[in-house]
């Protein structure tokens, strides 16, 4: 398990298309920043700014899925919403499936900066992907990561899901309970979906225990 820490410039995030949510939080005074779900082309964050946003400029951004204002005080407001990047490829989830995830992402007054953490050949893979869709991100270090990891920590949170329902349904049973349409079904995804994320989460899970690097 490697971790990747980048630095992120203000004209790479142009490139990837968000340009104008960065902006439209440092002019309403942004505080902090809290990635709550990491997303293959895009994320669920927390905001805190200093004044309201010009909430008609963010509901007019076609890339911000949803949002929502939670809480409101005289000198502090805090946001939750979710964007997809519209200039990153689909594609970067044959990658980013495998990544545990980022961490610690921070917003500064000229980008941004984060880290990936997971299988080398992933981390790769994604930054491969950032670079074809004009983002280069400066990797300023690649290290073993360190971080307390539980098996599960390896596995993305729709990864999680799909395996604890199988799990729970009787797919690991002697003989078998369920089938990957059962699952696909309570789950309201495709059979074949199914099978990919339990491919993914099984190969994730082995190579925490066989790896012997």
């Amino acid at each position: 398990m490697r971790e990747a820490v980048l630095s992120v410039s203000d004209d790479e995030l142009a490139a990837l298309g968000i340009q104008d949510l960065v902006a439209l939080c440092r002019s309403a005074g942004l505080r902090d920043f809290e990635e709550l779900e990491c997303q293959p082309t895009g994320a669920v964050i927390r905001i805190e700014v200093e004044s309201r946003l010009d909430e008609d400029r963010l509901q007019a951004m076609d890339y911000v899925n949803w949002w929502e204002r939670v809480t409101s005080s005289d000198d502090s407001q805090q946001y939750i919403l979710s964007f997809t990047a519209p200039n990153l490829s689909e594609t970067i989830s044959d990658h980013a499936d495998d990544l545990v995830g980022t961490c610690n992402p921070e917003m500064t007054d000229q980008g941004a900066t984060l880290s990936i953490v997971g299988p080398h050949d992933a981390i790769s893979g994604t930054l491969d992907e950032y670079r074809s869709s004009g983002m280069s991100p400066r990797l300023r270090r690649i290290t073993s990561y360190n971080g307390t990891e539980r098996p599960l920590d390896r596995l993305t949170d729709r990864q999680q899901e799909v395996i604890q329902t199988a799990y729970n349904m009787g797919f690991y049973e002697v003989p078998r309970e369920t089938s990957t349409e059962d699952v696909a079904a309570t789950l309201d995804i495709d059979p074949s979906t199914v099978a990919e994320h339990l491919q993914r989460a099984e190969r994730n899970l082995l190579s925490r225990f066989l790896d012997t690097e």
